[in-house]
């Protein structure tokens, strides 16, 4: 991170006549908002078994928690980059984290398990105004050709947040409880939301201050004909909306992963409940690489091609897919060749959000940067609340998980080829 070059928000983007500022500071608050997201919202995801236990759910009422979440998130996620554009990148972070960290603190004190449904539904609202703070503000602090670098630096450093969570949470809760535990991380984001008060340069930035005098009049209320003109704008944008359907991808992909890896390895395979959290635990250390990884090779390598860089992530994303579904799932693979898979499944899965972000805040104008990621938001997590049921149904009728994994590599290949010809269409690079 010490070598990405960033500004403070007030001053005009890097390259135009301000001097330049050379600091890690915005980027690990950004990337630290993300570890408190991720380690919360994953590492009770990995406990659901104790929560499960304790209510007597049924594996469908424990499943409901992620589609309360993940629906509140879609539902206002245009909503929450238009708030983003108006308040600035640093209380979109302030008040994302701070949410989280109340919902939490609540999950872990309340009496009935319908009452936590209801904290899961806030807390993705919370969520939703922390990806398109993070999106506009690297788009506001870094230049352009190391922007993906940036990009992919703040969501992989993020991401230790979800391997902490998925393979620490769990064993702790065993010891110490589920709610001692939320208690504690719930405590943890409560913190990096006040760092992010105390450290985060919170200057007007000019874009927000337009927009911040629009808002004033009324102009930019949700529903305003500015709102609307402005949403007409984004969805008329051809090429906009041709990175948008990689964001289907990137949902639908890490929905049936998350959401499937563990009860394949220990169905399909007969691998022990701790064996397969590992096997998921890889996955998420292929990302933790992957994010800045891409991030660099589409700037120094890719000459900054993020269409070029997020096909090619999507055809090598289906292709592991289907290795899944024809090799890993016959069981002839040894564990570690398995973990070796898993991690180059994240790698590649991981790596799609910050090259996508990256494109979606510079086909969108600065003015309108937290609502175009909130536009893209809602494609990615449509794919996040419709792929992993379904990736969970054909399992459930054909009796195994190859099937699915098929699937996927087959639904994942064909938006891969259709933008490619999509690109050809609107002459993208």
């Amino acid at each position: 991170m010490d070598n990405i070059e960033t500004h403070a928000p007030g001053d005009a983007p890097a390259g135009e006549g301000r001097p330049v500022v050379r600091t890690p500071l915005i980027l690990f608050l950004m990337s630290s908002s993300y570890i408190a997201i991720t380690l919360n919202i994953q590492g009770f995801v990995g406990m659901l078994p104790l929560v499960q236990r304790e209510f007597v759910l049924s594996g469908a009422e424990a499943g409901l928690y992620t589609s309360f979440y993940f629906l509140s998130a879609t539902i206002i996620a245009v909503l929450s980059g238009r708030i983003v554009d108006r308040i600035g990148t640093g209380w979109g972070l302030i008040l994302g984290v701070a949410t989280v960290a109340v919902m939490m603190l609540l999950h872990a004190i309340s009496p009935f398990y319908a009452l936590i449904l209801v904290f899961a539904f806030v807390t993705g609202m919370g969520f939703s105004l922390v990806t398109p703070s993070v999106s506009k503000g690297v788009t506001e602090n870094v230049r352009s050709s190391r922007r993906a670098s940036a990009m992919g630096i703040v969501h992989g450093v993020g991401g230790s947040g979800a391997l902490i969570g998925t393979a620490a949470l769990p064993y702790l809760g065993q010891l110490y409880g589920w709610r001692v535990v939320l208690a504690v991380t719930g405590a943890i984001a409560g913190v990096i939301a006040l760092s992010i008060y105390r450290f985060y340069p919170r200057k007007s930035h000019p874009d927000s201050r337009s927009s911040t005098a629009a808002s004033e009049s009324g102009d930019e209320a949700p529903g305003s004909e500015s709102f609307r003109r402005d949403i007409a704008e984004i969805l008329g944008n051809g090429p906009f909306i041709t990175i948008c359907v990689l964001g289907v991808v990137f949902g639908m992909s890490l929905s049936s992963i998350t959401g499937h890896m563990t009860l394949f390895l220990t169905q399909d395979l007969d691998y022990t409940p701790a064996a397969a959290g590992i096997g998921l635990a890889a996955f998420h250390v292929g990302g933790i690489f992957g994010q800045p990884g891409w991030g660099v090779i589409n700037d120094r390598f890719l000459a900054g091609r993020r269409r070029f860089g997020l096909i090619v992530l999507a055809l090598l994303t289906g292709t592991m897919a289907l290795f899944f579904g024809l090799i890993v799932s016959t069981g002839v693979l040894p564990f570690p060749a398995i973990l070796v898979s898993s991690g180059l499944l994240g790698f590649f899965v991981l790596g799609i959000p910050g090259l996508y972000f990256t494109s979606i805040s510079e086909l969108a104008s600065g003015r309108q940067a937290g609502l175009a990621t909130g536009v893209a938001l809602v494609f990615s997590r449509t794919g996040v609340v419709f792929a992993a049921p379904v990736f969970g149904f054909l399992s459930d009728r054909t009796g195994d998980y190859s099937t699915s994994w098929i699937a996927l590599a087959a639904v994942v290949l064909l938006i891969a080829v259709s933008v490619t010809s999509l690109s050809q269409r609107y002459k993208m690079p």
